[in-house]
């Protein structure tokens, strides 16, 4: 070895050689024992210069085990036998690093006996490296195609050879035994997607560029399966030599797809019949995801990009300070209770949303995300208000409850009766308003109801008592009848008081203060009579002189069809002048009235209440009612006739609104000459004041055609406000809108 080659170049030659390859040489002399390593061997094995390798040292570099003795059985045959050796072993350098080497042994006989052992130890440990990373991702491959149901396939175009990863047999279910071809592909691919496929295919070979393919394939069994076939095209000078590619199985995936659009359409429908949004809060980046419905439901265009802040914006500007803190509020408290609130739409419509919700939070307890829905109930909310509304204005107390008897509402007279608050009954049993001795009775009637709702009701003789909080019982009657709702049936109980019937000796006593009471009345009310003289001669003169008229006819007719016919007419005669004189009455009753009830009202409570009364026609109209009472925000006055006056002007607005435009209505306080003002302006019909105004708040006048209009209100409206010293007056422009004005 230390006279390798005949030239310092050839020497030269080989050591770069050795060293770009990473060659270690190495010869042993088995005369002396001497071992010779070359700088290249002591680098691999990683031993210091001063080393000196002997046969009873160098074995311990090569793994123990059966490294080791392969090793040893080779040096052995070399030294015995002269067989030479190539190995491929594992050694353990001199700093206890692991690597692969290639041990190349060739022995040297003289004479009959192994004189010296030559041999080459190459590094190939990356090789080693490099092909068990290449195994290990073959067999990833292998595995990821058999778990995603992908395949690779191979063809070459000029000898017809196919090639396929097993996974791909698996697909086609084709037996690995059997021979495959271009052709035998073709015939797996389903009869109707295979002129597509074959057209595809062509189109590759010409242009040389594979596009994406999915296409259905029939196994032998029968059953189909869809397939996505990806490749790429090798050319030469033009000419296609061969194909490769993957094909997956996409035949699940297909399924869920299309299940997927079946279930996103059905929830897309029921979303927009239940007027339902789905949305995603992301709080830490504050990212909104929401449903197509649910920008419907806040009229948006689906895609607008969208925050908390653009969001609060939709919102009702008298909510949004109160949605803010139930975002807020949710996140300290890391709990969603569902909320209601209103937005404003394009038009100026206002709707109300309910939200509900749930909270998700990350692994240390912090609110990452709140996922939910909002539903539109503006019609269910107005309905409410509007039962509601109804409930309260009913003169009885009222109670709704379940066929559990379980309370679900209650009016304000119920309030004022039982002490209770309606959160304080509501979901309570019913029998928490009836005294114990009672409660056999209550179960003994509402099973008889129960058994035919529409037709039972109680004794009109019943002897019933309820009892209020403080445990006082009342003598009451009750009325029972069914509702029924969405939810099942529900039970409305109408109770009264008559405990003054009951105490019928003390109201005859009072009775005689009543009729003096009411001759003092009268007598006023004789005095107010004058005033209408003008009225009663037009509006009573006429069909009283058509009733006399009729009544002659009458007498004098002898065919009794005729006759018949008389009393017809002289019953709606009747009729009319019965109405006129309930009005007149009424008015009367106002103008005299002496004794009105006066409290602190506040306009903007008063104009909510009317806006609740008048929820339909307001919603049916799209109108915008305005306000301004920051002047003269409240005042002393008769509570009903004030709700009377909005109730009447409000109407009036909505009843003579122009068809052309969307109703808008203002009303406004303030102080002029040191009285309280108010103003009811309208942009609808308007009235012309020169032809009408010396009849605007007359009996029975009316200035346009309207199938409701009476022309009793404007002429209830003034006798109210006369009666409480007020003074009423209008201002108005047909075509432009009128405006009222009340001095109180």
């Amino acid at each position: 070895m230390k006279n390798l080659g005949q030239s310092t170049g050839t020497r030269e030659l080989f050591e770069k050689t050795a060293k770009i390859g990473r060659i270690g040489v190495y010869e042993l002399n088995t005369i002396s024992s001497e071992i010779y390593w070359s700088d290249i061997t002591r680098e691999i094995t990683e031993v210091p210069n001063e080393f000196v390798p002997k046969l009873d040292n160098i074995e311990f570099f090569f793994k123990e085990g059966s490294c080791r003795d392969k090793a040893k059985q080779a040096v052995q045959d070399a030294l015995t036998k002269g067989k030479p050796f190539d190995l491929d072993m594992e050694v353990v350098t001199a700093n206890g690093n692991q690597r692969f080497v290639r041990n190349i042994g060739y022995p040297k006989f003289e004479n009959g006996s192994c004189v010296t052992i030559f041999g080459i130890l190459q590094d190939i440990t990356d090789r080693k490296r490099t092909r068990f990373e290449l195994a290990r991702k073959n067999q990833l491959l292998s595995f990821a195609e058999s778990i995603s149901k992908i395949g690779h396939w191979k063809w070459n175009a000029v000898n017809g050879e196919v090639i396929w990863s097993d996974s791909l047999y698996e697909i086609y279910g084709h037996p690995k035994e059997e021979n495959l071809s271009y052709e035998v592909y073709l015939s797996y691919i389903h009869k109707d997607d295979r002129p597509c496929v074959e057209n595809k295919i062509n189109e590759a070979i010409d242009n040389g560029i594979y596009e994406d393919l999915t296409y259905r394939i029939q196994l032998r069994d029968g059953s189909i399966k869809t397939i996505k076939s990806t490749g790429v095209v090798k050319t030469t000078d033009g000419a296609t030599l061969e194909m490769l590619g993957t094909c997956q199985d996409i035949s699940e995936q297909i399924t869920r797809e299309q299940e997927l659009v079946k279930k996103n359409q059905q929830l897309t429908f029921a979303e927009e019949l239940a007027k339902i949004g789905y949305w995603e809060w992301d709080v830490v980046n504050d990212h909104l995801s929401w449903s197509d419905n649910m920008y419907r439901i806040f009229d948006m265009e689906v895609g607008t990009p969208l925050g908390i802040e653009n969001v609060v914006a939709a919102i009702h500007p008298d909510d949004r300070d109160m949605f803010r803190a139930h975002a807020e509020e949710f996140i300290a408290e890391k709990k969603f209770r569902k909320f209601m609130h209103r937005v404003i739409y394009n038009d100026g419509t206002t709707r109300t949303l309910e939200l509900f919700g749930e909270v998700i939070m990350d692994n240390v307890g912090n609110v990452i995300k709140m996922v939910g829905i909002t539903q539109d109930i503006t019609e269910q909310r107005m309905s409410e208000i509007k039962f509601r509304g109804l409930l309260d204005s009913a003169p009885d107390t009222m109670v709704i409850v379940d066929q559990k008897g379980t309370i679900q509402l209650i009016n304000k007279q119920a309030e004022k009766m039982f002490g209770y608050k309606s959160t304080e009954l509501v979901n309570q049993h019913v029998s928490i308003l009836v005294p114990n001795r009672l409660w056999d009775t209550m179960e003994y009637h509402a099973k008889i109801f129960f058994k035919d709702p529409k037709h039972t009701s109680l004794p009109t003789d019943l002897d019933f008592f309820v009892h209020n909080k403080s445990g006082f019982q009342i003598p009451v009657q009750i009325v029972i009848s069914p509702l029924e709702t969405s939810e099942g049936l529900l039970v409305s109980i109408a109770i009264r008081d008559i405990t003054e019937q009951k105490q019928s000796a003390h109201r005859i006593l009072e009775t005689n203060k009543s009729l003096i009471a009411s001759a003092k009345r009268l007598k006023a009310q004789n005095r107010q009579l004058e005033e209408f003289n003008h009225i009663t001669s037009h509006n009573l003169r006429s069909p009283v002189s058509n009733l006399s008229a009729l009544l002659t006819i009458y007498k004098t007719e002898k065919d009794p069809n005729i006759k018949e016919a008389l009393i017809e007419k002289m019953e709606s005669v009747t009729n009319h002048l019965t109405w006129t004189l309930d009005t007149l009455v009424e008015s009367l009753v106002i103008k005299n009235k002496t004794e009105q009830s006066l409290e602190k009202t506040f306009f903007e409570n008063t104009l909510q209440r009317t806006k609740e009364m008048l929820a339909a026609e307001i919603l049916n109209t799209k109108a915008i009612i305005k306000h301004d009472f920051s002047e003269v925000p409240s005042i002393m006055y008769n509570k009903i006739y004030l709700e009377s006056i909005f109730l009447n002007l409000i109407s009036n607005s909505l009843k003579y609104k122009a068809e052309d435009r969307i109703p808008e209505i203002l009303v406004k306080s303030k102080i002029t000459d040191g009285k309280t003002q108010l103003e009811f302006k309208d942009n609808g019909l308007g009235i012309d004041l020169n032809k009408n105004g010396h009849k605007l708040f007359g009996f029975s006048k009316v200035f346009h055609r309207n199938k409701d209009a009476k022309g009793v209100g404007l002429f209830l409206t003034k006798a109210q406000i006369d009666a409480m010293g007020g003074k009423i007056w209008a201002e108005s422009e047909p075509g432009v809108g009128t405006s009222f004005f009340i001095n109180f």
